[in-house]
C-alpha cells in the first residue's frame, strides 16, 4: 500500500494566509516504512543545531506520526530542513497532556533513534525522505500521520497536516490514515 496524501489545515473552512501545499507519500519495504514529502516553502528557516532538539521551536519541521492499531502507544519523528531529527516515543495519548501542563519534560520521551532521512533545497522549498523501522506482519494495520510546521520571519509557523483533523491538534491517532504495509 502506497498513500499519496496533501498537507491541509482540515481544521478550518479555508485555508489560513500564508498556507502553502505539500504532499506526503507514505509506503512500505524491507521493514521500514519510508515517509517522501515535497513541501512548498517562501523561507526555509530552521536554527537547529543538534538530533534531539524540540525541532518545531526552531523553525521549519515536518513530522511523521506511527501508531499501531490496538496498541496506545505511538511514535514521533521529526525532521528540519537542515537534516536534524528528533524520535519521540509515547506510551499512551495522556502523556501529551502531561507535556503540555509541564507536570511531564518532553525528553522523557526521546528515543536514541536517528532515523535515515536525506533533505533538499528545491526551487519551490524542500523536501525530504525518511525510512524508519517498522516491522509487521501481513494483515497488520497502522495509523499514519506527516504534519508540518511552516515557519516564517515574524510571524508564527502555519502548520497542516495528511489527517482530517476537526481541530488543530496533530496528537490525534484517532484521526490519522490508515496505512497496511504490503511491500511493493
Amino acid at each position: 500500500m502506497t498513500l499519496a496524501l496533501p498537507l491541509l489545515q482540515s481544521w478550518l473552512p479555508t485555508p489560513e494566509d500564508g498556507f502553502l501545499p505539500g504532499t506526503a507519500t507514505i509506503s512500505w519495504g524491507d521493514g521500514m516504512l519510508h515517509l517522501k514529502a515535497e513541501l512548498s516553502d517562501e523561507e526555509v528557516i530552521t536554527t537547529a543545531t543538534n538530533h534531539g532538539q524540540r525541532l518545531w521551536e526552531h523553525g521549519d519541521v515536518a513530522e511523521l506520526f506511527i501508531q499501531k492499531e490496538g496498541e496506545s502507544g505511538y511514535r514521533e519523528y521529526q525532521v528540519s530542513p537542515n537534516g536534524f531529527t528528533l524520535a519521540l516515543h509515547y506510551p499512551d495519548i495522556t502523556c501529551i497532556a502531561d507535556v503540555r501542563s509541564g507536570k511531564k519534560p518532553m525528553e522523557v520521551f526521546l528515543t536514541q533513534e536517528i532515523p535515515v532521512m536525506e533533505v533538499s533545497k528545491t526551487t519551490a522549498g524542500w523536501s525530504l525522505s525518511l525510512r524508519v523501522p517498522l516491522p509487521a506482519s501481513p494483515g497488520e494495520i497502522f495509523r499514519v500521520s506527516c504534519c508540518r510546521y511552516d515557519a516564517g520571519s515574524g510571524r508564527p509557523p502555519v502548520i497542516s497536516s495528511t489527517s482530517p483533523h476537526p481541530v488543530r491538534d496533530f496528537h490525534r491517532p484517532q484521526d490519522w490514515r490508515e496505512f497496511v504495509p504490503v511491500a511493493g
